[in-house]
């Protein structure tokens, strides 16, 4: 269980072009220290005495062995004041004394990490440390405003490892002067850093951000929700592959951010991870398809229990994709336990 404590800009040293965070989390202020330790109290009266609750994230990205979390979200916690910092690492600190909170997240900058700050982390039982990456293009970067390089990533990760935090990159496909090509070669980067975990986010134009001005002078043009879907596609493949684990696709939905006018242009889809997941099977149900010679019969997917949804699409979309493709009269998807997850069989009813 995670306990998120919101601090919208606060530490931020620039303007990215994409950020309103007060829109995206629905939080207007950073929450005052002295009310951290009250809020933590109420969620751990919520549950059980003993430690029998279930992480957040199952795999080695939390090495399962958090069971209560605090994290804090937002702005670039490390470029905080160090008084600020360790004011609400302070009100955390009697909660992990007493066993009740395992350890504490946060997300900062790249730029904002050093061995000092990583040493007060240390002491304070910081466990995760998320970096908002974006890119590994510099020229991307620069145009986005993030204020920092490819190389700060690079460094920050390498004082983390040394330091064994859980490392976690996040990223933003669709990013001023971005491209399938130059996202790509940031997935492939990330890949070699090796971090524990990793979020994709495709940029949404949100109002009231500098993004909005370039989308109304024609500045800017945001992917579409087919290519965002096909970036993520392709990158959530690579990441699996190399061992890494995919925490989010997509912003989490907020009745702050899915109220009519905030976000202006952009990929934005409640369940825009199953689309990815769905894009997937899809084109591994075509390969199917495609070698066994199919006619009008009915047809059978088995895949594991949890991958069925993400097989049949959203409103049965890869299912009357494929009749339609190969002309078939039914297809099924049925659920088979026994398969891994990512696999599909098939076989031809009578």
């Amino acid at each position: 269980m995670i306990i998120p404590f919101f601090i919208p800009h606060s530490g931020c040293p620039h303007q990215c072009v994409f950020c309103n965070q007060k829109k995206i989390t629905g939080r207007t202020r950073q929450p005052d220290p002295a009310s951290v330790a009250g809020t933590i109290g109420s969620y751990v009266r919520t549950q059980p005495e003993k430690n029998g609750l279930a992480p957040r994230f199952r795999g080695n990205a939390e090495r399962e062995s958090a069971t209560i979390q605090v994290a804090f979200y937002g702005g670039s916690f490390t470029a905080l004041g160090i008084d600020m910092q360790k004011s609400y690492l302070e009100a955390v600190r009697p909660f992990f004394l007493s066993g009740q909170v395992k350890s504490i997240r946060l997300s900062t900058r790249p730029d904002s990490i050093n061995r000092e700050i990583l040493s007060l982390l240390k002491e304070y039982h910081v466990q995760t440390i998320e970096l908002g990456v974006q890119s590994m293009d510099d020229h991307v970067l620069a145009l986005s405003g993030r204020g920092h390089s490819a190389v700060d990533v690079e460094n920050a990760v390498k004082l983390l490892r040394e330091d064994d935090f859980i490392v976690g990159l996040q990223l933003m496909p669709g990013l001023p002067g971005d491209s399938a090509g130059t996202f790509i070669d940031t997935v492939d980067k990330t890949i070699a850093l090796k971090p524990d975990f990793v979020r994709m986010y495709p940029l949404l134009v949100i109002k009231d951000t500098p993004l909005e001005g370039l989308y109304k002078k024609g500045q800017y043009t945001p992917l579409s929700l087919d290519e965002a879907v096909s970036f993520c596609r392709e990158a959530l493949l690579k990441f699996e592959d190399a061992g890494i684990e995919v925490i989010r696709i997509g912003l989490q939905p907020t009745e702050e951010l899915e109220k009519p006018g905030t976000i202006l242009a952009g990929p934005y889809h409640p369940a825009f991870r199953q689309l990815v997941e769905s894009a997937i099977y899809l084109d591994k149900m075509t390969a199917l398809l495609q070698g066994n010679g199919v006619g009008n019969t009915d047809t059978i997917f088995l895949v594991h229990p949890d991958d069925l949804s993400s097989a049949i699409g959203q409103k049965r979309s890869n299912v009357e994709h494929l009749k339609d493709q190969f002309a078939l009269t039914t297809i099924r998807v049925r659920s088979d336990r026994s398969l891994p997850r990512r696999t599909v069989n098939l076989f031809k009813g009578k």
